[in-house]
């Protein structure tokens, strides 16, 4: 892959990436040759990098001439990377902080896409005894996240908007991920914010209840997270990424299959079978379209998280 300008919409379809994994992985044909086997790609303790998970277990990255090492990045806190001089040559995570690292001065391009919110995928939960009964009842009311300037916040944000509620008609406590649920259950916060597998978690474990579904109205179906690299990376070891897209495309397509996503989840989310048999699900999208993360970056602009409308169509790596 040319590493040439970055301004068109897509940087390639889903049936031509197909095309490449198809060739990539026959048998008898080498694996092409990359400038980096061994990519280091960094992930989150999350279902939306399940993916990633198959693709190193069923040799698709092998057969892309990828032996990909994974690092583990913190779920907690206002995340900033260094993905020239850091840990990770491709970077996995919300597009609100992929989008916030980029506004700030970060140099980076997309390389993919990797899950879209579904049906009570995130939702604000409260305890036990709670008297909160639905969105108006919030008003004044502490919300545990997980990120003072993350998703949760510009999807609770939206949530409030259509209910004639602002962010300033609520508190935001930062916490970290696997304490919300107690710190709720104990009255530290009034409801909290989580996401698979922490939302169903709690429900099974503390009792929790959902409030709110955090992915409807402005915000149903919201691309919530992808992949991004460097600009010089992706200049430098054009057929690295090349390799990883063409893997992560055949990847995303297998993972429609709730069983095989099942069996990943089981592998490295380290929570029970009776939580990964209830998780709900969203959606992995087979190529990365700017239409999609668009989204994410407009309503950030719309709700001040980002000072400067970002154009994503030219981040993407064609």
């Amino acid at each position: 892959m040319a590493f040439t300008r970055l301004n068109r919409r897509t940087f390639l379809s889903a049936g031509g990436a197909l095309l490449v994994a198809g060739c990539t992985s026959g048998a008898g044909v080498a694996p092409p040759q990359v400038e980096i086997p061994e990519v280091r790609l960094g992930v989150l303790p999350v279902p939306d990098v399940a993916p990633l998970h198959l693709a190193e277990r069923e040799r698709i990255f092998e057969r892309n001439g990828l032996r990909p090492k994974m690092v583990q990045s913190e779920l907690t806190g206002d995340n900033r990377f260094d993905l020239e001089h850091g840990t990770e040559d491709i970077h996995f995570d919300s597009w609100v902080t992929i989008f916030l690292n980029i506004a700030d001065g970060a140099d980076w391009v997309l390389v993919g896409e990797g899950c879209q919110a579904g049906v009570n995928t995130t939702a604000l939960i409260t305890g036990i005894g709670s008297r909160l009964r639905n969105i108006s009842d919030i008003q004044g009311k502490r919300i545990g996240v997980n990120n003072n300037r993350g998703l949760g916040v510009m999807l609770i944000n939206a949530l409030l908007s259509t209910h004639g509620l602002g962010p300033n008609d609520v508190q935001y406590v930062e916490m970290q991920t696997d304490h919300i649920a107690v710190a709720v259950r104990q009255g530290q916060v009034d409801a909290g914010w989580l996401f698979e597998p922490y939302l169903t978690a709690a429900q099974l474990e503390t009792g929790a209840a959902p409030l709110a579904d955090t992915a409807v109205g402005p915000t149903v179906d919201l691309p919530q997270s992808g992949y991004v690299c460097a600009r010089g990376f992706a200049a430098r070891n054009p057929r690295t990424v090349k390799a990883f897209q063409a893997a992560l495309v055949q990847a995303q397509a297998e993972a429609q299959d709730r069983a095989v996503i099942e069996r990943e989840w089981s592998n490295y989310l380290g929570v029970s079978g009776a939580v990964v048999s209830l998780m709900r699900v969203g959606n992995f999208p087979s190529s990365l379209r700017a239409v999609r993360p668009q989204r994410v970056a407009d309503l950030m602009f719309e709700q001040g998280m980002i000072r400067t409308k970002i154009d994503v169509s030219k981040l993407i790596v064609s």
